[in-house]
């Protein structure tokens, strides 16, 4: 713990040295035949040793090593991650990342937050060290602890091994380990002293023994090391080895030969290892200042040398001595069988006391935990819950405050606050009880604690918000922290950034119409930049970004993202800062249409949630994939975020289920399942009201008028506008108004109100270029299109209009406007004289030098420019060689097409197929078809009620388009004739169709014109001149009706020597007959 002075870290994870040992080359090789697998576990009771078989290994064999000293408190699996990061930091290494913490944010993926921490914890030490962990029986049977062993064994590297040191059998978890071999097990079994061990362990001791007594000693023992040094150290009268007790319990043994040495030590050293009983590590100085003993480091010298149950930890700053377990127990229970209980209560508090100050908090409390000394443990909870929460142990935080009675509890605010906290990620409901249970008591105490009644409004604000529930539960507590803030109180900064950001977020989910929002979000990124800590700071700032993006400020957004990657690239931050700014990233890629960037970002977060086990922003970045994949109409991607969305293991939260819900209904209305659509968007809207997120409700109700206007359900549609004209510009947000100034617009349009339609989208076509916008969820083409083409038809802010078109890639919707005026990339005039532009200039010299390639695009304008099988243009353009060669060819001509153009999308072969990218293109011929179809669709069934200027359009089209044939004096090739005839005799049929319409209105001078132009782009139309011939007859203009024959006979003898027909003389005998007759 960062608390005060580091022997915690030094005690448990340093390897501990006694004064002489004797190397037991037997275990050693099978230690050495073990480290072929991942896992050794050496077993044994206790004192039969096993940490010095070891200890010993590790400093014989010299491998790069890692001590670590399991107790109790690794149970909370936080602690292990913190000791061990901790020592990592104070090592000397190239390695500049830090080992995290496990804080809450990896809670709900151990496993990914294992296996990264141990790949980077390995990358430390040479691929071939042991990591051992000492005393492994201390762990509960329920911990995590167990997983995160076998996972620190699964990426150990090839040459690596971990050494576990327990008392007890491998755990149930590790068994397959065990029985796929890759677990080693040292049992007591070889653990158990040999009678040769036994007289190399007597010698040691200086001791000269007949072999009969040897041999005595080794079967009273029964290779019980604890048990033989005990005797060898306590001889008999006769100067022998006394008798050992019954050895059916080695601590009742070692207490009763422990006793008898412990009874020939000095009154000194007895006392005090009394007064140390409670600490079984300490330094010298931790020693002293529990027994005042000025010669604590001889003493524990002393011991340390001569009687081999204290162990020595050497390293920086102060050597640790540590006592062995069976000692620890053996002083302890002669603590309680000499010392009165205020006598050891007072020894507990005053060793409380050295264990808190030498940064050995969790040692202090479980001690005083023990002696039920309450008050001791309400001070240390109170100096070290935050610094607890900070480190991730929340488990241990939460033991401690369960421990404590009821009365205590409900004496001090803040333990309840820490439950609170303790409950954030795992029961936010839970906690926001604990949380505004803290507030009551905070209001209500006698003296005022402002930093308790701040941070406890907060943390109810917190809950809501993480809950994402019902948010209407904000309003109360906005009020709350308005009316608190009106007085003059300090607060530290923590406080201060940690309130500042709950009130700017419960503002911008519940009320974004607050008169004093801009200004929260001012203060909170203000705040984020004075604060030093980076992971804080990066928990700020996303959020002011994210509430710029919702409102439409994207340059605000954009500075802000742009700061924060600064920040990062500057300092070693957690994956959840990272994740927060790949969040943050997306959302602003996905709403200023940067599609592919923002799947990128998505991509990035997932892999890194994957990798670090941190998945709390998981359903956010595939939410902003799924609208970055819908924005683009990108439905393949849609489907498959959304079912990972769907597939995700937590229960979603309401506002969530909202989320998908909307998106899912998005999703069914670009696939035209209206039905669905429907289903999906009522479920979204409801969520969106209950959760009490009036943002979410603003965007369902845009969805939803769509939707029933497809339906044809106007009345609905309505409906849903009136609530949106009421709650949408209450809200103040850029972004929402130009969406529902869109769907007025629409709406209106659609319904006949067309200068209505025009005003809304006039406004809303400024609001967007004022504000760069290029996207909005729930983004249609075909609608936007069709806004789009009406407004550069009404001249509306055109140049944002045509930028907007060219950025989005939209394709004009037919039977709206005219397509001529859209910003093409790409302008192909075939009927008449050839030509290409790009970006409205000609492609000039290029054109002239590139004839393969222009006959290529001339042959696929010809074939009808989509779905043109390739083997029909390898067929057209090279009929004199094999198929093989011409395929060949067409792919060299198609590369050097694309490469002219400059845009290889533009020109798209799949399929075996090849086609003219719609988005790009605009062809006078697919415009003319559009005309055409048209024309057929308003004719077919009831050309009277067809409105006159709506003839009047469809005619100016027409001609406008039709100004000759097609590829006229280009290519004679039979299939440039094909479309050429096919195309005059469809302008034939339908001009006719128009002229007649007039000639039934009796517009006896506006079919004339028709004729006349018709005749003019086609000389040999006879249809015409029969009917302008007709039409000057209705009028009286005989002389002009006779000249018409008269030209069309010329023109039909002179291109092709044949006499008018017989329909047309017709006519003309019947005007000379009616001149006659008058």
């Amino acid at each position: 713990m960062a608390m005060k002075g580091n022997s915690a870290s030094l005690a448990k994870t340093t390897r501990p040295r006694l004064a002489e040992v004797m190397p037991r080359e037997r275990l050693f090789s099978l230690l050495d035949r073990g480290r072929r697998s991942p896992v050794i576990w050496v077993t044994g009771p206790p004192g039969s040793g096993k940490t010095t078989l070891v200890a010993s290994y590790l400093e014989n064999r010299k491998p790069d090593s890692l001590w670590y000293q399991v107790d109790r408190g690794d149970s909370d699996v936080a602690t292990f991650f913190y000791y061990i990061s901790t020592v990592i930091a104070g090592r000397k290494t190239q390695l500049k990342t830090r080992l995290p913490l496990f804080t809450d944010e990896y809670h709900s993926d151990l496993s990914a937050f294992t296996r990264r921490y141990f790949q980077q914890l390995y990358q430390h030490f040479e691929p071939s060290f042991i990591m051992v962990l000492d005393s492994y029986h201390e762990i509960s049977p329920q911990s995590q602890f167990h997983d995160v062993v076998r996972c620190a064994a699964e990426e150990m590297p090839h040459d690596g091994c971990i050494i576990i040191i327990s008392r007890s059998e491998p755990h149930r978890s590790m068994a397959r380990m065990r029985a796929n071999r890759i677990m080693d097990v040292i049992s007591w079994n070889e653990l158990r002293l040999s009678l040769e061990e036994t007289a190399e362990l007597v010698k040691l001791w200086g001791k000269k023994l007949p072999a009969a007594a040897l041999r005595q000693l080794y079967e009273k023992t029964e290779g019980w090391a604890a048990g033989l040094v005990l005797m060898l150290g306590q001889p008999d009268s006769n100067g022998g080895v006394a008798e050992l007790p019954d050895p059916s319990s080695h601590q009742l043994v070692f207490d009763y030969l422990a006793g008898e040495i412990f009874q020939k030590l000095d009154a000194r050293t007895r006392d005090f290892l009394l007064k140390t009983a409670y600490i079984s590590d300490m330094t010298a100085d931790m020693a002293l200042n529990v027994t005042g003993e000025s010669t604590a480091a001889e003493i524990l010298n002393n011991m340390h040398r001569n009687y081999h149950f204290v162990s020595l930890k050497s390293g920086a700053p102060k050597p640790v001595y540590q006592y062995h377990p069976l000692l620890h127990d053996f002083l302890v229970t002669r603590v309680s069988e000499t010392f009165t209980k205020s006598e050891s209560l007072q020894l507990v508090r005053k060793t409380s006391g050295v264990l808190n100050n030498s940064g050995e908090a969790e040692e202090a409390v479980s001690l005083l935990m023990e002696a039920r000394d309450w008050s001791g443990i309400t001070e240390l909870i109170l100096e070290h819950a935050t610094t607890m929460l900070k480190q991730g142990r929340r488990e241990t935080l939460s033991q401690w405050l369960e421990e404590l009675p009821d009365d205590i509890l409900k004496d001090n605010p803040w333990f309840i606050y820490w439950q609170a906290a303790c409950r954030f990620t795992t029961a936010p409901r839970e906690s926001r009880i604990y949380y505004e249970t803290a507030f009551n008591m905070f209001s209500d105490a006698a003296k005022p604690d402002h930093e308790g009644l701040f941070l406890s409004c907060s943390g109810v604000m917190d809950s809501i918000l993480y809950e994402l529930d019902d948010l209407t539960l904000l309003d109360r507590w906005i009020a709350t922290l308005e009316k608190m803030l009106q007085e003059s109180v300090e607060l530290s900064d923590i406080a201060k950034a940690r309130v500042t950001a709950s009130m700017f977020w419960s503002l911008m989910m519940r009320q974004p119409d607050h008169p004093e929002m801009e200004d929260w979000v001012k203060k909170a990124y203000a705040i984020s930049l004075t604060i030093t800590e980076p992971n804080l700071r990066l928990s700020i700032e996303p959020l002011v970004a994210i509430s710029a993006t919702y409102i439409g400020f994207f340059d605000k957004a954009k500075m802000v993202i742009d700061t924060m990657r600064e920040f990062c690239d500057g300092q070693e931050v957690t994956p959840l800062a990272v994740l927060n700014l790949k969040n943050v990233e997306s959302m602003y890629y996905m709403f200023t249409a940067r599609y592919q960037e923002c799947q990128e970002a998505v991509r990035d977060g997932l892999d890194i949630a994957r990798n670090s086990g941190v998945h709390m922003w998981d359903y956010h970045l595939l939410s902003n994939g799924v609208a970055g994949a819908l924005g683009s109409v990108d439905l393949k991607t849609a489907e498959e975020l959304l079912r990972k969305m769907d597939e995700l293991p937590d229960r979603p939260r309401r506002l969530d289920s909202s989320l998908y819900h909307y998106y899912s209904s998005w999703d069914a209305i670009l696939r035209n399942d209206i039905a669905r659509a429907f289903h999906e968007q009522k479920i979204a809207l409801k969520h969106a009201i209950e959760s009490g997120c009036r943002y979410f409700e603003i965007l369902c109700r845009l969805a939803m008028v769509q939707i029933l206007v497809e339906y044809g359900d106007e009345d609905g549609a309505r409906i849903q506008q009136r609530q949106l004209h009421t709650a949408g510009p209450a809200l103040r947000n850029r972004l929402l108004d130009f969406m529902c100034l869109l769907i007025d617009a629409s709406l209106d349009i659609r319904s006949g109100r067309q200068q209505q339609g025009l005003d809304s989208l006039r406004k809303a076509m400024e609001l967007g270029r004022e504000n760069g916008f290029m996207h909005f969820l729930w983004w249609q083409p075909d609608l936007m299109s069709e806004l789009c083409m009406h407004a550069l038809e009404a001249g509306i802010e055109p140049d944002y209009v045509k930028s907007l078109i060219q950025k989005r890639g939209l394709v004009p919707v037919t039977n709206v406007g005219n397509a001529a005026n859209w910003p093409w990339k790409f302008r192909v005039q075939t009927l008449g004289k050839f030509s290409v532009l790009k970006d409205d200039q000609p492609l000039g010299i290029l054109c002239r030098l590139q004839t393969k390639p222009m006959e290529l695009l001339k042959a696929i304008i010809a074939f009808g420019g989509e779905d043109v099988p390739e083997d029909r243009i390898a067929a057209s353009l090279w009929p004199r060689i094999d198929g093989d060669y011409a395929h060949r060819s067409l792919t060299t001509t198609l590369h050097r097409l694309r490469k002219m153009l400059g845009e290889d999308n533009a020109v798209i072969l799949q399929n075996g197929r090849i086609s003219l990218g719609r988005r790009y293109w605009w062809l006078d011929t697919w415009e003319l078809e559009q005309v055409f179809d048209e024309i057929d669709r308003l004719f077919r069934y009831s050309p009277r009620k067809v409105a006159p200027e709506k003839v009047t359009q469809l005619a100016e089209k027409l001609f406008s388009l039709y100004r000759a044939p097609f590829m006229n004096k280009e290519s004679d090739t039979p299939w440039h004739i094909a479309l050429q005839e096919l195309l005059r005799k469809k302008f034939n049929r339908y001009m006719g169709e128009l002229g007649r319409y007039q000639e039934e209105r009796e517009q006896w001078d506006v079919a004339i014109r028709y004729y006349q132009h018709s005749l003019e782009i086609d000389a040999m139309a006879e249809a015409f001149c029969r009917r302008l011939m007709l039409c000057y007859r209705e009028i009286g203009r005989m002389t002009e009706a006779l000249e018409t024959y008269e030209s069309c006979r010329k023109m039909l003898k002179a291109t092709k020597n044949i006499e008018p027909s017989a329909e047309t003389t017709a006519i003309y005998e019947n005007l000379i007959h009616g001149i006659q007759g008058n």
